[in-house]
């Protein structure tokens, strides 16, 4: 069983505009479907997302793709930002967004991008 890199690829709490945050886990296998990869821990403070007193956040995998860079078996993998004690941090548009998708699921939802 070889090993393969991971990114996880977040958004980060830059104001007015987030940024994309990304860092590499060697993971020994191949990932075969999300719950493969292991949720991961990093400091939120340096990515303006905790105080420095209280800084522990974790990435949650939501998907993953392969990695056009790298080849092989490496995988890119978007995550979601949640605080230590499982709840989403308020970064975490993703989170609200599943809010609102489960308010109106009976309707059609059509987005746009410019």
């Amino acid at each position: 069983m070889g090993r393969i890199k991971a990114e996880y690829i977040w958004m980060d709490g830059h104001k007015p505009t987030s940024k994309l945050r990304s860092k590499t886990k060697i993971i020994d296998g191949v990932v075969k479907k999300v719950e493969d990869l292991p949720e991961w821990g990093f400091d939120g403070s340096s990515t303006m997302q905790a105080d420095g007193n209280d800084s522990d956040c974790a990435l949650i995998p939501v998907y993953f793709t392969p990695d056009p860079i790298r080849g092989g078996d490496h995988v890119l993998v978007m995550c979601e930002v949640y605080n230590a004690d499982g709840t989403p941090h308020l970064t975490n548009t993703r989170a609200q967004l599943r809010k609102v998708t489960e308010k109106y699921e009976k309707q059609e939802a059509w987005f746009g991008i410019e």
